[in-house]
């Protein structure tokens, strides 16, 4: 049977100025000139009668055409990738990079001691870490996927939750040492260390049910610093389990509350827009059993801070 089909080239650069909704990004990505892509646009749009893209002022958008026509295109570029993929040695032989967004304190303070495991696991997969306090943009392909902490709502983003997680101030055990106990309203402000985003703190201590009592006043420092200064003993640190989880269960640092806020989650997210590939469904799986492990091994610590924190109770009077 014979097919009417449009130039592959054309339909390779409409695909790639589609998704990046860039012709200077398609035209990196193929390695062409920008004025190539604009001429394969042009003929395909010729050869289908039908305008694919509006030229703006700030670039390109897709027509409705053009979004419809595009989604038939990437499912078929798509199927013939894994196609290609399934009898293709030479591919087999071949690491497949995946470059992962996450956050600098997440990365330093949690994943970099584990990527071993993952490495050892899967030597197909070739793992490439983006640490940036800023959220990657899918569509622009600045990244595969990524490790987000909040409450998993991101425009145009599918986010697979890993974790829930609390928040809690966490301290050197030598803070705890020689004084009388400690409570929410003996905290000392100028021992509450800060990070940039200081919307945590005001939520614990409304969640202990000071926020109008305390205001912290201790040093601000980046996200990946505050756990090291409280392991110095410099202050309290207000973390979740997972980031001081390490320091936590070696013992290096101490919770000294029970009271934790507990609404946020790490999330593994990626373009909604694109299927997922098998080294990111590798890569989430794998993170997730890890990120369990640790979650797990935290809320043992918590429990037995929740039996020690406990009231005794009473003594019957005719107890002797």
């Amino acid at each position: 049977m014979s097919r009417s089909l449009p130039s592959l080239n054309a339909l390779k650069a409409f695909e790639a100025a589609a998704r990046h909704v860039s012709f200077t990004a398609a035209a990196g990505e193929l390695n062409v000139s920008h004025a190539a892509i604009s001429r394969h646009i042009r003929e395909l749009e010729d050869w289908l009668g039908t305008k694919l893209f509006v030229r703006t002022g700030r670039g390109v958008e897709l027509t409705e055409r053009g979004k419809s026509y595009v989604a038939d295109i990437t499912r078929s570029f798509d199927l013939i990738s894994s196609a290609t993929d399934s009898i293709s040695a030479r591919r087999r032989r071949r690491r497949q990079q995946l470059v992962v967004s996450v956050e600098p304190s997440f990365a330093a303070l949690w994943l970099v001691p584990r990527l071993g495991r993952f490495t050892a696991a899967h030597p197909e997969c070739d793992l490439v870490l983006d640490s940036a306090d800023r959220l990657a943009d899918f569509a622009r392909n600045e990244a595969d996927a990524g490790i987000r902490y909040g409450m998993g709502s991101w425009r145009n983003v599918a986010s697979d939750l890993l974790v829930k997680t609390g928040i809690t101030p966490v301290c050197s055990p030598a803070m705890l040492r020689g004084g009388k106990p400690l409570t929410p309203a003996s905290l000392q402000p100028s021992l509450l260390l800060q990070e940039e985003s200081r919307r945590y703190w005001k939520e614990w201590l409304e969640e202990a049910g000071f926020a109008d009592r305390i205001a912290p006043e201790g040093p601000t420092l980046n996200g990946h610093l505050t756990i090291p200064a409280a392991e110095a003993g410099q202050g309290f640190a207000l973390a979740d389990e997972i980031i001081a989880g390490d320091a936590l269960v070696g013992g290096r640092l101490v919770r000294p509350f029970v009271i934790a806020v507990r609404k946020y989650g790490y999330y593994f997210v990626r373009d909604a827009a694109r299927k997922e590939t098998k080294a990111m469904a590798a890569f989430r799986t794998w993170l997730k059993g890890e990120i369990e492990q640790t979650a797990d091994a935290v809320a043992r610590i918590a429990s037995s801070l929740a039996v020690e924190k406990a009231p005794s109770k009473p003594r019957s009077s005719r107890a002797r």
